[in-house]
């Protein structure tokens, strides 16, 4: 971010760096992204990009996958070693879809912009990514965060699991990390032996096969945040919180494809595990406002979750969540459905529909776990989706979601 004077006061420009070894793709994306409140700076290889960082506080950098003596994914993994402040996004055509998946699976980049863009739409998302980021960086919420010892530090499992990929190690020896905490295997395994995936296996290298590598992590790092919890039950006891989770999930996975015809992306199809992580977190440093928290819930139920939070804790769940699958480099789509999945119609919302599904899959998830809560449920989430509250129950009626209810008690 660079300062700038504007009748008299001091204002913060967004910066924003563009790497594409072709200088004509390098005009047309400077064209494309013009505005007045956004300073961009442009270079030919990872090399000039790095200067220009080591000079520069660049909020977005923006490089293309495929360039000489540097490609984009070794560029970014140096920005986001060196400068891990700075979002990174890949530009790439088709042919690069397999890279660019891995470089979101291991936090390489946040997000991808496929060639050829369309100019609005690239305009929106930049600008909806620099909202994301204002957010996350609130003061308050910072100070909250760095009042909690310890909370922005990955668990041990999962950190070890982030660096392994890097590494580029097999399943077998991924597997053999999970294997060294009974709980941790015990938690993969009851998720591929669920109702839901319908398989019977009792190895985790295979668990990892049939899941997918970023659902086991995910469940992984959400086991983590469970296992610290109080052992005490209630409302937000470590048991409800994660069947809530593991329903969130599963209903997520199966309406996104209904209702909008496209299949999840796997970089996001472990959102519903992830999304009251910042509650786990918080839960487990503030005890004792959750209880606070748990007794207004008890004789009021209908009072929204995330409003009580800001009145006792002064910061909602949502924020925390955000904040930590940010600086754990998550994927951008993952961050802003944690972070808007309690007001999907946000503007700063790129991917409205995944939001809106988080947001409809919780309330549902919590009448099952919960029946007593109330969740305040935001209409809009149904216009976002092309439907309306009595179809999609019509469609819930039609999944056999009770089965994991009981498999979560195992």
């Amino acid at each position: 971010m660079t300062k700038f004077k504007l009748c008299g006061v001091s204002v913060m420009a967004d910066s924003i760096l563009l790497v594409d070894d072709e200088v004509s793709i390098l005009k047309a994306f400077q064209r494309a992204i013009k505005n007045p409140d956004w300073e961009i700076f442009v270079a030919e290889d990872g090399f000039a990009a790095l200067a220009i960082l080591a000079e520069r506080n660049i909020d977005i950098i923006i490089s293309d996958m495929l360039m000489p003596n540097m490609n984009g994914y070794k560029l970014l993994q140096q920005v986001k070693n060196l400068y891990p402040g700075t979002t990174r996004l890949i530009l790439s055509g088709f042919s690069e879809e397999k890279d660019v998946i891995q470089a979101m699976l291991d936090g390489t980049c946040k997000l991808y912009i496929m060639k050829p863009w369309e100019n609005h739409m690239l305009k929106e998302t930049i600008q909806q990514i620099l909202e994301v980021r204002k957010i996350l960086r609130n003061r308050n919420l910072l100070n909250l965060i760095n009042k909690i010892d310890g909370l922005c530090t990955q668990p041990s499992i999962f950190a070890k699991l982030t660096d392994m990929i890097d590494k580029g190690a097999n399943m077998r020896q991924m597997a053999a990390v999970i294997e060294e905490d009974p709980i941790m295997t015990a938690r993969v395994l009851q998720m591929v032996n669920s109702a839901f995936f319908g398989i019977r296996t009792g190895s985790v290298s295979q668990a990892i096969v049939y899941l997918g590598l970023p659902t086991v992590k995910t469940i992984v790092l959400t086991a983590s945040l469970c296992e610290i919890l109080p052992h005490h039950g209630g409302l937000f006891s470590k048991e409800q919180l994660w069947r809530q989770a593991i329903i969130t999930n599963q209903i997520v996975g199966r309406m996104y494809h209904r209702l909008t015809g496209k299949q999840l992306p796997n970089t996001s199809a472990s959102v519903g595990l992830l999304h009251h992580l910042g509650r786990m977190a918080m839960i487990h440093h503030m005890p004792d406002k959750y209880e606070q928290l748990a007794a207004i819930l008890q004789k009021q139920p209908t009072l929204p979750f995330d409003q009580l939070e800001e009145e006792i804790i002064g910061v909602a769940h949502q924020d925390v969540g955000g904040y930590l699958l940010d600086w754990w480099h998550l994927p951008h789509q993952i961050v802003e459905s944690i972070l808007f999945h309690h007001c999907p119609a946000n503007d700063a919302v790129g991917d409205k529909e995944l939001a809106a599904v988080v947001h409809i899959a919780s309330n549902y998830a919590l009448k099952m776990v919960a029946p007593g809560i109330v969740e305040i449920l935001d209409e809009q989430a149904f216009t976002i989706l092309n439907t309306t509250r009595e179809a999609w129950e019509t469609l819930i009626k039609g999944e056999q979601l009770g089965s994991i209810v009981d498999h979560g008690h195992q």
